[in-house]
Formats: structure tokens, C-alpha cells, sequence
């Protein structure tokens, strides 16, 4: 299983694992994975860098090296895919404090959740 950390905001590599920040609701949560590890990106993990006019008059003169596309072994497959299973449609039951001895009756009964 590869950790999967998502919404970070702040990232460090160290020693092999990698150390992030995100913010979660009333704080920062701190997440040490190992490598490999997917992380997800939140606004604010980096300063994009614009370039100068000196970099873009340099790229122009740059020569663009081409290279020949090495198709490798996927590394993943899929095993199937399915539709998920039908549900069952929902029910209207009624309005106002009239509707609440059957709502608790359907729920008891048929949902099994009181």
C-alpha cells in the first residue's frame, strides 16, 4: 500500500519519509509517511516562480533536445469495473409532527437504525 496525504499545505523530505502540514478544522495536522507516498496539493504549499526577461530570452536560444519515448510495463491493472448496486428509491413520508410515529416506525423497521 502506497500513504496517500492529501490537501497539504506545507512538505518536507527528510531521511526517506516525507513530513506534511495540512490544515484541518481548528489547527494544522502534522503526517509523517514513508516513500512512495501521493500527496495532494493545497493552495499555498508553493510561490509560483515568474520568470525574468533575461530567463525568457535565454530560453528562446536554448536548443531543445529531443528524445525518443520509452513505452515501459504498466505497473498497475485494473481487475474489473462495476456499476455500483441499485438502490432502492427513497420515501415521502409527510410533513409536520404528523409524519414522525411513522418516520420512527420506518426507521425501526425497515432502515434497522433505531
Amino acid at each position: 500500500d502506497i500513504p496517500c496525504i492529501t490537501v497539504v499545505t506545507k512538505l518536507e523530505l527528510e531521511d526517506g519519509k516525507i513530513i506534511a502540514e495540512r490544515e484541518v478544522e481548528g489547527g494544522t495536522q502534522v503526517i509523517e509517511a514513508s516513500l512512495p507516498a501521493i500527496v495532494t496539493a493545497q493552495k499555498g504549499l508553493n510561490e509560483p516562480r515568474y520568470a525574468s526577461l533575461k530567463g525568457i530570452m535565454m530560453a528562446k536560444k536554448k536548443p531543445i533536445e529531443e528524445k525518443s519515448p520509452v513505452m515501459e510495463e504498466a505497473k498497475i491493472s485494473v481487475l474489473k469495473m462495476e456499476y455500483p448496486p441499485e438502490r432502492k428509491g427513497g420515501k415521502i413520508v409527510g410533513s409536520g409532527k404528523e409524519a414522525v410515529p411513522e418516520l420512527v416506525k420506518l426507521l425501526h423497521e425497515e432502515a434497522k437504525v433505531i
